[in-house]
């Protein structure tokens, strides 16, 4: 299985219920200060807040009463310690974000209304491309006609409460792969991509190297997410993963009886020689999935699995199979019905669980039935 083999990798470098933090405010930066202060001066920049709005223009200064028309735009003003902070409304673009952070003054990308910035990409490849490190991408609707929402390629980088979803992949089947949320460079480290809902990424079944989150280097949380009706696979880990931590996800309906599954983790193809370590896959819900549902991977005739990996407390729920594991033994495995509240495969009902549920505490515990209001 070669999933999202290594074209991907050259091509140019890429939470919960609870609501988005807003961003504290700050004057941008006044260039007509004269005082020739390179520290004041980068306090400020460090502190500002540049806006986004449909009814803006890429001219203005970018404050609340002058917002800029584009994200891109804001992007490329932003530095270490900026917020850009997104008005509802729709957007058509591809974004490509640049900037990096540092720690404790990350480059925030932020719609200030969940879901309501709406981003539409065009063309075949991804809606938004981010290279910066220390970055976080909070809060956006992105949809598109090309085979990827997010792809990042920075380390240090949080994608969180996004609805990533409706991807048409109007390139084609290719092997550049794809997925809604796509942590691509196998030489970055320590992401998060948590609280996002990530659906209808391509066709269920019709392209095996189509995912809704895919993971590709050292360290990092992929945490309550729902993921369904992915191409082939709901998450998973490839090329340099390692010491990945996946918990309480709720992954259904992605693949079809010949392709793909619920959660699958393994390394493989290029950079070559990664051992699959201290990766945790715990307290996720697995359920309805027509083929696999979780499973640990390795090409032919290959070895990649290696030591300190955990696959325990899991709901497994008729998928077509049961775990499948290389190393090692799930254990605390449930295969009993989670009990959804309202449990429809097409992504339309309420995925959070009944009271006296075998999965309460698992699974992720977003509320996804009010994502049509926006």
């Amino acid at each position: 299985m070669r999933p999202l083999p290594c074209p991907l990798l050259l091509l140019p470098l890429l939470c919960a219920c609870v609501g988005l933090a807003q961003a504290g405010t700050g004057a941008v930066a006044d260039a007509s200060d004269k005082s020739g202060d390179h520290g004041a001066a980068s306090a400020a920049a460090a502190r500002r807040v540049l806006h986004v709005a449909p009814d803006g223009d890429d001219t203005n200064p970018g404050s609340l009463r002058q917002p800029l028309r584009t994200i891109g735009a804001a992007a490329a003003r932003a530095a270490a310690g900026t917020t850009v902070m997104v008005a509802p409304g729709v957007y058509d673009e591809n974004i490509t974000t640049k900037a990096s952070g540092r720690a404790g003054a990350r480059v925030r990308y932020v719609s200030g209304v969940k879901w309501g910035a709406r981003v539409v990409g065009g063309g075949t490849e991804a809606v938004w491309v981010n290279r910066g490190h220390y970055v976080e991408i909070a809060g956006f609707d992105l949809s598109g006609s090309g085979r990827a929402g997010i792809i990042n390629y920075g380390s240090w980088v949080k994608m969180a409460d996004n609805h990533v979803h409706d991807l048409a992949l109007s390139g084609g089947c290719t092997g550049n792969g794809g997925g809604g949320i796509v942590n691509a460079n196998y030489k970055a480290s320590d992401g998060e991509i948590s609280g996002n809902v990530v659906h209808d990424i391509g066709e269920p079944g019709a392209c095996p190297g189509v995912h809704g989150i895919y993971y590709a280097n050292l360290r990092g949380r992929i945490h309550n997410n729902i993921v369904y009706r992915a191409s082939a696979w709901g998450i998973h880990l490839w090329h340099a993963a390692d010491q990945v931590i996946i918990s309480n996800n709720t992954v259904f309906a992605n693949g079809s009886d010949k392709v793909g599954g619920g959660i699958v983790v393994g390394t493989g193809d290029s950079p070559g020689g990664v051992m699959l370590t201290g990766t945790r896959v715990v307290d996720n819900i697995v359920a309805y999935n027509p083929r696999a549902s979780i499973r640990q991977y390795c090409d032919p005739d290959e070895t990649c699995i290696g030591s300190g990996n955990v696959v325990a407390n899991n709901v497994v729920y008729r998928n077509g199979l049961g775990i499948e594991m290389r190393v090692g033994k799930a254990v605390g495995t449930i295969s009993r019905d989670p009990l959804f509240i309202d449990f429809r495969p097409d992504g339309q009902g309420d995925y959070r669980v009944k009271r006296g549920s075998p999965a309460r505490g698992r699974g992720a515990s977003l509320d996804i039935a009010a994502r049509d209001k926006h």
